[in-house]
């Protein structure tokens, strides 16, 4: 359940890690730099071949060899109207040894209509929110596929439909509003062992997903508060006989983010505040409020390289440890779901560390990322490796690995750590 970062998604899955930049997303179109005139159309296909030595949905699937096509078309129509389509065709394991392995998904597809003061986007978009290095206790309003058979945290993203408007109060100063009937939750591996009762919200009125953020970019500090009402992206577990019962409750979610650099200093903060406001789980935690904050600096020494280190702290004032004298499958499943949340003591914290370098005029990188619990002792290391041949080809080469016990964040998938390698191919 992570990338290849495949740690780095698990880490974002269980709120624990996000976008890897340290700046806050920019979902905007992308033209590459490319100069754009009316009625152009950027287009981009992408080839890749990716090796992975274990499955990321905890199916004991081994020595995977994928294949997948991606191609992005960036119309340009007029100085009014632009958009983006993107699209992805992937098979996870071209042996045919699994199948489920193949799979195709339009990631998005949005005309943005540019007006003097404000943009409004319409269509599937993908919308990442928050400024911390990889920790976005913020990013809830769109979902992420966390056993995708690709090596980098943004294959884990995709759109959802809805509007989005941006309103320009000034040059430094955004107003969004965000807004969904149309609730797609992340793709989420479970332990294996019991089927899965899947029960989504019906798309009503009242179900409508709803977020509203005022931001500050530019001058010596930024920052952003942000509002969502909607539902949580990962699921909640609850057990009936003979299956798992999977919800995605509704959420009230207050937040807030700031970033300041000083010289080659980086300081970064981001916090939310979580109410569950309707949910028929009967586990306690599901339905208590909870405090998640990360902060963090990082320094750039030499050249290019980076240290980047967070520290980040969850907080439940009501939370309830598993009861061990319970019946045992309410037991795995409350357990369960405290790994899911990542919350699994009422004040639980760790760090992240990662460090960064880049030589030959940067066309080889490489980094190494580490999270570690304090709480339970659990850890994931993910060394990776990247070089860029020409301006078609790339290679990338990795690892992961999780340590700590069975029932914790990164010890539940010690059986998926292993080697991975891309080869990719773009024109």
């Amino acid at each position: 359940m992570k990338a290849a970062k495949r740690g780095f998604l698990l880490a974002s899955a269980l709120g624990l890690a996000g976008p890897a930049s340290a700046q806050e997303v920019n979902d905007a179109p992308d033209s590459g730099g490319i100069p754009q005139p009316l009625g152009a159309l950027h287009l981009t296909t992408t080839v890749r071949v990716d090796y992975f030595q274990s499955s990321k949905a905890l199916d004991d699937n081994h020595d995977l060899l994928g294949a997948t096509l991606q191609i992005k078309a960036l119309p340009h129509i007029n100085d009014r109207l632009d958009g983006k389509v993107e699209v992805r065709a992937t098979d996870a394991d071209v042996r045919n040894r699994d199948g489920d392995a193949q799979q195709s998904r339009l990631l998005e597809a949005y005309l943005t209509m540019h007006f003097p003061k404000a943009d409004l986007r319409l269509g599937n978009q993908i919308v990442a929110w928050g400024r911390a290095d990889g920790i976005n206790p913020t990013d809830n309003l769109t979902p992420h596929d966390y056993v995708v058979s690709l090596p980098l945290e943004e294959d884990q993203r995709f759109g959802v439909w809805a509007g989005k408007l941006d309103v320009y109060l000034t040059q430094d100063l955004t107003f969004t509003l965000f807004a969904t009937p149309f609730f797609v939750p992340s793709k989420f591996a479970l332990p294996p062992g019991s089927p899965v009762v899947e029960t989504r919200p019906a798309r009503t009125g009242s179900n409508t997903e709803l977020a509203l953020k005022l931001n500050k970019s530019g001058g010596d500090v930024d920052w952003s508060v942000s509002y969502f009402r909607g539902n949580r992206a990962l699921p909640s577990v609850a057990a009936t006989v003979p299956s798992l019962d999977v919800q995605y409750d509704r959420i009230e979610v207050i937040g807030a983010d700031v970033a300041h650099n000083i010289g080659r200093f980086g300081f970064r903060t981001e916090f939310s505040y979580t109410r569950p406001t309707d949910s028929q789980n009967v586990d306690p935690n599901i339905n208590s409020a909870r405090l998640f904050w990360v902060g963090g600096i990082d320094r750039t020494l030499l050249e290019n390289l980076n240290l980047n280190l967070q520290w980040f702290w969850r907080w439940m004032p009501h939370y309830q440890a598993p009861d061990v004298s319970t019946d045992p499958a309410a037991h795995a499943v409350a357990t369960l779901n405290s790994i899911i949340s990542g919350q699994e003591a009422r004040s639980s914290h760790g760090v992240t560390f990662r460090v960064s370098n880049s030589w030959l005029n940067q066309t080889l990188m490489a980094e190494i990322f580490a999270v570690m619990n304090f709480t339970r002792a659990d850890h994931y290391l993910r060394p990776l490796l990247t070089y860029t041949f020409n301006d078609h080809f790339k290679g990338m080469l990795g690892g992961e690995l999780y340590r700590g016990p069975k029932d914790t964040q990164y010890g539940l998938f010690k059986s998926t750590r292993g080697v991975f390698a891309e080869l990719r191919y773009g024109f």
